[in-house]
């Protein structure tokens, strides 16, 4: 199966002068030499990333694609940080799929996969055009759900795993985006921060599997990805 390298990338890859504007950018022509597309971080709680709009227009502007994602935050209603994520996004939500990052710590009052699902069903209402996906970790995944709630399995899964083949839930059976590395070479990518996250995709970005292609690329799975696009 054909694989390529794709960055995911948030206000970190900047540098910033002391009032917070920007003092040094992403290169993303130089991203486009080494990739077809990136990943971009929307925001995180009740918060928009501070480098968004300029990445979300810069990425563009140099021909990749685009996806974004959003760290999901415990301390915040769920709903509430679906639809800022949403409302971010507006009518260009980009050409790849929004990733719900699930690595929370915080313990908050919406902890736990249960508001998980809250989040995801939101975000999916309001943008029922978008493929989801969910980025995550195998031993953070394995603390934080049970081991029968398969709701999860229905969306594409981007695992953390540095070093190695990647382990993985057992609800998925396959991964299409592995994130190897918190600490590629950011000049080569046209990274400011000197550090950027690495991922390994499945497919080409020319044709993006959208909800019942997934099987047609992946095989069965204990759950079928659900036909978002309709």
């Amino acid at each position: 199966m054909l694989t390529m390298q794709i960055a995911d990338i948030s206000f970190y890859q900047y540098k910033y002068n002391p009032d917070w504007s920007i003092s040094q950018f992403v290169d993303f022509r130089r991203m486009a030499t080494k990739s077809q597309g990136v990943i971009i971080r929307a925001g995180q709680a009740d918060w928009k990333d501070i480098a968004f709009d300029v990445s979300w227009k810069g990425a563009k502007d140099a021909g990749l694609q685009r996806g974004s994602y959003w760290f999901y935050d415990s301390r915040v209603n769920p709903k509430r940080q679906a639809e800022l994520w949403a409302s971010i996004l507006g009518k260009d939500a980009g050409e790849l799929e929004l990733w719900m990052d699930f690595e929370d710590k915080y313990k908050g009052p919406f902890h736990g996969h249960k508001h998980w699902y809250d989040f995801a069903e939101r975000i999916k209402a309001l943008l029922p055009h978008k493929q989801l996906g969910v980025y995550t970790g195998y031993y953070y995944w394995r603390e934080n759900t049970k081991p029968t709630d398969t709701y999860f399995a229905q969306y594409p899964l981007w695992i953390a795993w540095y070093g190695g083949i990647p382990k993985i839930p057992p609800i998925w059976n396959e991964w299409l985006m592995h994130q190897f590395t918190d600490n590629g070479n950011g000049a080569e990518w046209g990274v400011a921060s000197g550090n950027i996250d690495i991922n390994t995709r499945k497919g080409d970005l020319g044709t993006i599997p959208q909800g019942n292609q997934m099987t047609a690329i992946f095989g069965k799975t204990q759950t079928q990805y659900q036909e978002i696009t309709k």
